[in-house]
């Protein structure tokens, strides 16, 4: 409730079904305590009195009408989330991971020809939650690109990257006088140009596009873009070097492919940003 002492954003994000209360119990902060743990309002067993046990002693609550909890409404925050959105599942989405993560199938995006899968999340900052996320990617493979619209707050850690899937905070693409509801065209600006802050070495979820130190280079071959999105991985998580031979297997190359030259050869990355020697491989940067 916080929020609802804040003037109008609580009261409208309730009246819009994005809070809701959860069940009946009501909390309070006391005032004796050393942190912001909430503790439960009750009613005193002899006065009957709303209030809360502190350190020392019972603490009446007033305004124990104020206190109740509310929590977000998943399932109406994303829905909010892709309403701009044609997407196949968009009255229906599926939920995983106790509703933390609901698919919405697959979605139409401005000037991109294929659709691409869309899912909303929240909750994956934490070590702990991403490797959840990691296993139900490995139950639920994506066929061709999955956008994954995280509601996480960007001050928090980023996500690694994940092959095939293109993890998007909203703050980057949400239309700001909406608040909430993502923009079709800046998503799509998005899934081509990266993120503002990229880092030395950022690649699109299906290997489409890499930016090294800033300068983009596009892929439109689906062996380029498996080899590319294998080389920024390695890099990304601290180990550049791979096998020449693994990345060509994963590729699906054929016999006559038997260097990552004659994948990349007359490319403007070729020797640039991705080189070879002898059996490894690697993105100079």
């Amino acid at each position: 409730m916080a929020l609802a002492h804040n003037h109008a954003p609580g009261r409208q994000l309730i009246d819009a079904g994005l809070l809701v209360r959860r069940g009946s119990t009501m909390a309070s902060v006391a005032e004796d305590d050393l942190d912001d743990s909430p503790v439960a309002v009750m009613a005193h067993p002899i006065t009957e009195h709303h209030g809360h046990l502190g350190n020392t002693a019972w603490l009446a609550e007033e305004d124990s009408a104020l206190r109740r909890v509310y929590v977000l409404d998943m399932a109406s925050a994303a829905k909010r989330t892709v309403e701009r959105i044609d997407c196949s599942l968009g009255r229906e989405p599926v939920p995983y991971l106790d509703g933390a993560m609901l698919d919405f199938g697959t979605a139409r995006l401005p000037r991109r020809r294929a659709r691409v899968g869309l899912w909303v999340a929240r909750g994956l900052s934490t070590p702990r939650a991403f490797e959840e996320f990691r296993q139900l990617v490995e139950r639920r493979p994506s066929e061709g690109l999955r956008v994954v619209i995280v509601l996480d707050s960007q001050d928090q850690r980023r996500a690694p990257f994940l092959n095939g899937h293109e993890l998007v905070a909203l703050s980057d693409v949400v239309d700001h006088e909406d608040g909430l509801a993502v923009a079709p065209d800046i998503l799509a600006a998005r899934l081509m140009r990266g993120p503002d802050h990229t880092g030395p070495v950022w690649v699109s979820g299906d290997g489409g596009v890499l930016s090294v130190h800033g300068r983009l280079h596009e892929f439109t071959g689906g062996k380029q873009k498996v080899a590319v999105s294998m080389l920024a991985g390695a890099w990304l998580a601290g180990d550049p070097f791979l096998p020449v031979a693994r990345v060509l297997e994963e590729a699906e190359c054929g016999a006559s492919v038997k260097r990552l030259k004659d994948l990349f050869g007359g490319h403007p990355t070729w020797r640039e940003v991705i080189r070879e020697s002898g059996t490894s491989c690697w993105l100079e940067v």
